[in-house]
């Protein structure tokens, strides 16, 4: 989500826009973006998502054009949601529980069908669930194209030299079958799935990216490593930028996740032509499905298929075909333009603020004396 908030702040800025970005925390801003941090200090995560609202209300009001927000906050103009709705609660209890009538309250805000917020959605199952949820307005909802980076594809030949650059600095043969394992968040993307897979694939190793290795020690994965005697085929390489580089090095990107609104790193997958197993939790799995570059687990998780699913693809010739389908998919269909149609989006609700804003100026002028 952070990475999306920055890409539409810098395509703004570089199309002569004044953006601010109001956070409680954040990792850095583009160039030319003024950057406000937000106090926001509560016990629970309800509490900080209400007070966050309340402090932007306050920063935000009469200040802006258009109100632009990435989580779910009252009085937006703009929503870009990457979030489920909240399940409806079933029980008294829920009903009446502080956390689940503060989520409440946000989804309303901008679901509700006296909110106007303008709802940009990234799978085409988010309109369906705002719809049952909400009863929301397919009017006031639009999903958008994906949104890979052109920077996280790399061409042909760059690909084999940081194949085999990364092999070499890994101690990896030319020949060994290589698993690429991506996520911030290990144990919701599925580590433990990969670990048991591993099991029943000896020939494998797992690059594992994008997160502490000492997470392992906290979530107990390390010890079901441990159990499964896999733990030295678990390549821990943490938090990096070279994302493209590990997918050219990579035979196989493997994502069991078990819940993923997007799952951005399969299209960064098939547009450098890694074939994928994933799951149908995954909103970009379709992607793989029409590529026709890789197997999607679909239903409830099965880890019998799972293991099968992999121990097909080592098969190298097979793996071959999906490479080539993947690139093909990639060349053919638009993966890119989902962050330039939202600054679309955010433009024209700003056009409509400034036309509603000089009109509402026009109406509260005195007529001319007669």
């Amino acid at each position: 989500m952070q990475r999306d908030c920055l890409g539409i702040a810098k395509r703004l800025v570089h199309r002569g826009h004044d953006v601010t970005i109001f956070c409680c925390e954040t990792e850095g801003a583009p160039p030319n973006v003024k950057l406000v941090r937000l106090p926001n200090i509560a016990l629970f995560n309800h509490n900080r998502n209400l007070r966050f609202s309340r402090a932007m209300a306050l920063a935000t009001a009469n200040n802006f054009d258009v109100v632009a927000g990435f989580n779910k906050i009252p009085h937006l103009d703009v929503l870009y949601c990457a979030d489920p709705p909240i399940p409806k609660p079933l029980t008294i209890f829920q009903k009446l529980n502080p956390r689940v009538r503060g989520y409440q309250r946000l989804d309303l805000a901008c679901f509700g069908d006296q909110s106007k917020t303008r709802l940009l959605l990234l799978a085409d199952y988010q309109m369906a669930q705002f719809r049952e949820s909400y009863g929301t307005a397919p009017s006031r909802m639009r999903v958008l194209p994906p949104t890979l980076e052109r920077t996280q594809v790399m061409e042909a030949g760059e690909r084999a030299r940081a194949r085999a650059d990364i092999r070499r600095r890994l101690g990896l043969s030319d020949d060994a079958l290589v698993w690429l394992f991506v996520a911030r968040y290990p144990q919701s993307k599925g580590l433990d799935r990969v670990i048991d897979a591993l099991h029943a694939v000896p020939a494998a190793q797992c690059l594992c990216v994008g997160f502490d290795p000492a997470e392992l020690a906290r979530n107990g994965l390390g010890r079901l490593a441990k159990r499964y005697g896999v733990s030295d085929r678990l390549i821990l390489l943490g938090r990096t930028n070279e994302a493209p580089a590990l997918i050219a090095a990579s035979d196989l990107l493997v994502h069991p996740s078990r819940k993923d609104v997007t799952g951005t790193v399969i299209l960064e997958a098939l547009a450098n032509g890694l074939p994928v197993i994933t799951t149908e939790a995954c909103g970009y799995a379709a992607h793989v499905i029409r590529a026709g570059a890789g197997i999607v687990i679909s239903g409830k998780f099965d880890n019998d298929s799972f293991r099968a699913a992999l121990v097909s693809a080592q098969d190298a010739a097979l793996r071959a075909d999906w490479r080539r389908n993947a690139l093909d998919y990639a060349a053919r269909e638009d993966l890119y333009s989902g962050l330039d149609c939202a600054v679309a989006e955010i433009e024209e609700a700003g056009r409509r603020n400034l036309a509603a804003a000089h009109l509402a100026q026009r109406d509260r002028s005195p007529s001319p004396a007669a």
